[in-house]
């Protein structure tokens, strides 16, 4: 045995107080583990998997990246679904990347279909989103995991997963735009807007009609109207935001008055923002329109300055 374990007729002793205990589990990891032959090493990370505790997500310790590191393949393949969530996810798609692309597309379809909500946004990133990912994937198989991610019950992870689309494969997204930019994920309604209003001449059609639309959640119509603030001047979109601000759905009003806020100085929305049913909303136009804090034409102090009396 080496240097660093306990006399021979001692060893199963030492070895089950160590397992007892998170310090002496970090030390197997960080001392033991590492230093032994590759058929013991196995056995001995096998054995550590079984506390799961120590690979949380939150728990920073690389410690637990040696475990992946020295399990043997069979093992590692059958815990993919929860080590792709834990705190040693990055040591397992490295070494999957290194068993071949074969196995490593095999173990990510497992993982969105099977793995935890944290095991499936990681995996999304790191395969597809990480611009400092050391391998590309095939075509093919991009389009394989990120179907599968569209189709996610998960708002965040189908949100991700529409926003990688929109930049890898927007054919994915792009023809089914009209469902999307209704979908309960905000960052799927946004991402599919940012590609929409670019390839479609329709989408600004359509983005106003939601924007309109009170039968709709807040929430997209909202969505609707920051999508046209991205595309549309100032002059034409001030009838708009003065309309907003005035709506009885507080986070339509409360969007359009961050829009005129921060993106979007005129005086028409200012002064409509002045009669908005909503607090919050009336403060930025009475901000906006005080003369001692910038100019009377649009109203209003420097684009992007911070107004206390108003938490968003």
């Amino acid at each position: 045995m080496h240097s660093h374990s306990p006399p021979p007729h001692s060893e199963p002793i030492q070895l089950s107080e160590a397992l007892a205990t998170a310090a002496g589990r970090r030390w197997l990891r960080r001392t033991v583990l590492p230093a032994l032959p590759a058929s013991e090493a196995a056995l001995l990370a096998a054995a550590l998997l079984a506390y799961r505790d120590d690979f949380l997500s939150w728990r920073r310790d690389r410690s637990t990246w040696t475990v992946i590191e020295r399990l043997d393949r069979e093992a590692l393949l059958a815990n993919v679904d929860w080590l792709a969530g834990s705190n040693a996810a990055l040591a397992l798609w490295a070494r999957l990347m290194e068993e071949g692309t074969a196995t490593l597309v095999t173990a990510a379809l497992r993982v969105l279909r099977q793995g935890t909500r944290i095991a499936r946004e990681t995996a999304l990133t790191l395969l597809l989103a990480d611009p400092t990912r050391e391998r590309e994937l095939p075509a093919g198989a991009e389009r394989a995991l990120l179907a599968i991610a569209l189709a996610d019950p998960d708002d965040v992870i189908r949100g991700l997963a529409v926003e990688i689309a929109a930049q890898r494969v927007p054919d994915l997204v792009l023809p089914h735009w009209r469902r999307w930019v209704l979908d309960a994920s905000r960052r799927a309604r946004r991402a599919t807007w940012r590609s929409v209003l670019r390839a479609d001449p329709l989408a600004r059609e359509q983005a106003l009609a939601l924007m309109y639309n009170e039968r709709l959640p807040a929430d997209v119509r909202s969505d609707a109207l920051w999508a046209l603030a991205q595309v549309m001047t100032t002059a034409e979109i001030a009838p708009l935001l003065a309309a907003a601000v005035v709506d009885s759905a507080r986070e339509l009003a409360e969007v359009a008055a961050d829009l005129l806020w921060t993106q979007h100085r005129h005086p028409l929305p200012a002064q409509a923002a002045l009669e908005s049913p909503h607090p919050a909303v009336r403060r930025v136009g009475e901000h906006l329109l005080d003369p001692r804090r910038g100019s009377p034409a649009a109203g209003g102090a420097r684009p992007g300055m911070p107004i206390p009396l108003v938490a968003w």
